[in-house]
């Protein structure tokens, strides 16, 4: 067979592959490609409504918490998921400790709290879904003791992993932050209970970072209420899925608002497809991320304003997800590695930031798989609670 006839058949196979509708659609890897298709699928995913007698909860909202994950005994939450636990920003209170800060951390509404206009009382909760918990609890991830032994074997989560951080507001404190009234609150926001001395508080979610295991790197979104105050301040919003208007550029003063970000028809197709309920069109995507850097060596950038910037004094365009949680890593008696807490940082993660003290020691400290609460709520030895446990 002639070298032309060769040529000939290879021309016809790819013109061939090339002119198939199936080849033409069929996307190998969408967390890299479509992030922000990936990131609104994943979100009509967790907010599926799984609401039981006295609670409002979406389907993240039953999964293990920090407290149902790193307890002496973990137990997943199974048909009647435990109360609401909200904490005071882990992300927080490791950057003052790290950084030895005087300002004291936002303090949710079941604890002491004496709100402002500017910094309402803000509870934080991270909810994992079954192949998270499952992976944690049978590596024994969850103590100290679980980390030291664990050290120096590869940990990798499953492909199905999914966590969840979602930021909450009392109802009560909304009208102060953002104009929003108690009455107009249940139809722009979704709102559960907290548990609180005396009674129940109901919360307002107002935030959302949302990773899955995806990619070997995870894919990265945050989520915001388009009510929330500074939503795209300092580095503006992106969605070329969801929003109408896909880049919205940050006000030149901080704290001015954004209007509502309209829905594009692909995503209100999904939304309508898995009966959404309405109150979800209130949330906006502010962003993803797929890599530390651009293809040009730029560093890329995202951070949430209520669980970066309000949270943990993070500004957002000194916030990159994906870098923090790189430096998650923990060491041969299962201590942290402070190095997330200590610096802003962004970009590709640089060795040096693993290093330890021992000259011929260079890497003591290994990767948690981007898990941060893996090196930051394990139970210390001796110790019968998770520094991520309510007070």
């Amino acid at each position: 067979m002639t070298r032309q006839v060769w040529w000939a058949m290879g021309a016809f196979a790819a013109a061939s592959l090339i002119g198939s509708p199936a080849w033409a659609q069929r996307d190998p890897d969408p967390g890299v490609n479509q992030p922000d298709r990936v990131a609104w699928q994943l979100f009509i995913s967790v907010t599926a409504y799984r609401a039981t007698p006295g609670n409002n909860n979406a389907l993240f909202e039953t999964w293990a918490s920090d407290p149902d994950t790193f307890n002496l005994n973990p137990q997943w939450p199974g048909d009647r998921p435990s109360p609401k636990a909200l904490v005071a920003s882990a992300l927080g209170q490791g950057v003052r400790r790290q950084r030895a800060l005087a300002a004291p951390a936002a303090a949710p509404p079941s604890q002491s709290c004496v709100p402002t206009a500017e910094r309402p009382c803000i509870g934080e909760e991270v909810r994992r879904n079954r192949p998270t918990f499952d992976f944690i609890v049978q590596n024994g991830l969850y103590t100290q003791a679980g980390l030291a032994a664990a050290f120096g074997k590869p940990l990798s989560f499953p492909i199905d992993s999914i966590e969840v951080k979602a930021d909450w507001i009392p109802v009560s404190q909304l009208q102060a932050w953002n104009g929003t009234t108690p009455d107009q609150a249940p139809s722009l926001y979704h709102i559960n209970m907290v548990p609180t001395p005396g009674g129940a508080t109901a919360v307002a979610m107002v935030a959302m970072h949302l990773i899955s295991k995806q990619v070997p790197n995870w894919t990265w979104a945050t989520f915001e209420h388009w009510k929330n105050p500074a939503r795209c301040d300092l580095i503006g919003c992106s969605d070329s899925f969801g929003a109408v208007v896909a880049n919205v550029p940050p006000n030149a003063q901080p704290n001015q608002g954004y209007p509502l970000c309209a829905k594009s028809g692909a995503l209100l197709q999904l939304m309508s497809a898995a009966g959404s309920n309405a109150v979800w069109q209130n949330y906006c995507l502010k962003g993803s991320q797929t890599d530390f850097i651009t293809s040009t060596g730029v560093t890329t950038i995202l951070g949430n304003s209520v669980i970066e910037q309000l949270n943990a004094g993070v500004p957002v365009n000194e916030s990159s997800c994906m870098t923090c949680h790189a430096t998650a890593a923990f060491n041969a008696q299962g201590s942290t590695l402070g190095q997330g807490f200590s610096a802003n940082e962004t970009g590709a993660p640089q060795p040096a930031w693993f290093n330890g003290p021992g000259k011929f020691d260079p890497y003591p400290y290994q990767q948690s798989d981007f898990v941060w609460a893996i090196p930051a709520c394990a139970i210390a030895t001796g110790q019968s609670k998770s520094p991520c446990a309510p007070n």
